[in-house]
């Protein structure tokens, strides 16, 4: 009975991911030619990998066009291979979440059969034949380069997308109040502003901000699109660790470069889980792969202020908790005694008291191609958070 619960589990996410496999996925459109006579190639074989994993693949019609879709948003390789031409790479190719990549190929006719891939760079146009939209597309190299790590300071970057001072991670596209934004990971609706997704896990952010594509329903703010990474052919990971301090758990006092005792700790890891082999046992292409990474952080105060705050101090506090209350001067009940507290009773201390947070996050991923030209993702999240209000 178990076995067939854990079936219907399975079955039914990878139902749900299919039926949403349309939403946040772009696709590469392009036409191969002869470089010498400019006329068009037909039923060339065209084959999209992603670090070096064969994604999907298809061949170009009479008139030398191909049109390859859904594709999630991520960069890939185009790889040509026609009889009586050099095979051909375009590496870098960028697709980004609706909408479409134009990625036009040149081959070089030759009398001698290659197995070499003349490699050449896809080049970002200046304007996009497909957009239709008004926002901003982010990649992972970019986010590296940033002083932010959250989805939300990610999409404030974008014009017409402001977020309030207070710390809540809301955001405002162009006036719109916050709860009509909507938020899509991997193609599905969530509904949560998933900040706190690892970065390591992010390969794309898409904030659009105008002209909201109709497969997102009926949005009167914006659309923020989130596409995680995914397998590889080889093994690979990173370990990342930020700190600005230890805390002293029995003495609450820190030290680093500043008192509010920011830690955080990241990880990834990608790989092959099993492979294709062909009749001599030798690996092909991966047919199943996983991705994983996490994070943990921990930081003393998350809302300092640089004028400190004022606490009673420590044998101060433990007199106030043992006798709490004395008789009113007026004659009139009792009055707390911390309503007489003096100057040499308080203390001015740079963080708050109690204001602790811990926030941890684990991303997961697993990649299994099913055929040649299609790709089944199965994935999920889970966040722990212990926050204290502040």
């Amino acid at each position: 009975m178990l076995k067939k619960y854990f079936a219907l589990i399975i079955t039914t996410i990878a139902l749900f991911t299919i039926g949403h496999a349309q939403t946040g996925s772009g696709g590469i459109k392009g036409k191969v030619l002869d470089q010498e006579t400019g006329e068009a190639l037909p039923f060339v074989n065209v084959v999209v990998e992603q670090k070096g994993r064969i994604v999907t693949g298809a061949s170009t019609d009479f008139d030398g066009k191909f049109f390859i879709k859904p594709l999630a948003a991520g960069t890939y390789d185009i790889k040509v291979k026609f009889v009586g031409y050099a095979p051909l790479q375009k590496s870098g190719v960028i697709v980004n979440s609706d909408k479409i990549t134009f990625a036009d190929m040149s081959m070089k006719s030759s009398a001698v059969e290659m197995d070499v891939y003349e490699v050449v760079s896809y080049k970002v146009p200046l304007i996009s034949k497909d957009n239709t939209s008004s926002g901003s597309t982010i990649g992972g190299e970019d986010m590296d380069k940033m002083a932010t790590r959250s989805v939300a300071g990610i999409a404030e970057q974008v014009g017409g997308v402001v977020s309030a001072d207070d710390g809540n991670s809301s955001l405002n596209f162009r006036g719109a109040r916050s709860d009509a934004n909507y938020y899509f990971i991997d193609g599905i609706k969530v509904r949560a502003s998933a900040n706190s997704l690892p970065q390591a896990a992010i390969e794309q952010v898409s904030v659009t901000t105008g002209g909201i594509p109709a497969q997102y329903g009926d949005v009167t703010g914006g659309v923020i699109s989130i596409t995680t990474k995914g397998a590889a052919s080889s093994y690979g990971g990173s370990v990342e660790y930020v700190t600005s301090g230890f805390r002293n758990r029995e003495t609450q006092k820190v030290i680093g470069l500043d008192p509010y005792a920011y830690n955080l700790v990241e990880f990834s890891a990608y790989g092959p889980i099993l492979w294709k082999k062909d009749s001599a046992k030798k690996k092909e292409s991966p047919i199943l792969g996983f991705f994983l990474s996490g994070n943990f952080n921990y930081v003393a105060d998350p809302r300092p202020s640089h004028v400190g705050y004022w606490k009673a101090k420590d044998g101060v506090r433990d007199e106030l908790i043992d006798d709490p209350l004395r008789y009113n001067p007026s004659g009139d009940g009792t009055t707390h005694n911390g309503e007489f507290l003096r100057m040499n009773e308080i203390e001015n201390v740079r963080t708050k008291p109690n204001a602790q947070q811990y926030n941890s996050s684990i991303q997961g991923k697993f990649d299994i191609n099913t055929s040649k030209n299609t790709n089944l993702t199965i994935g999920g999240n889970l966040t722990y958070n212990n926050n204290k209000p502040t």
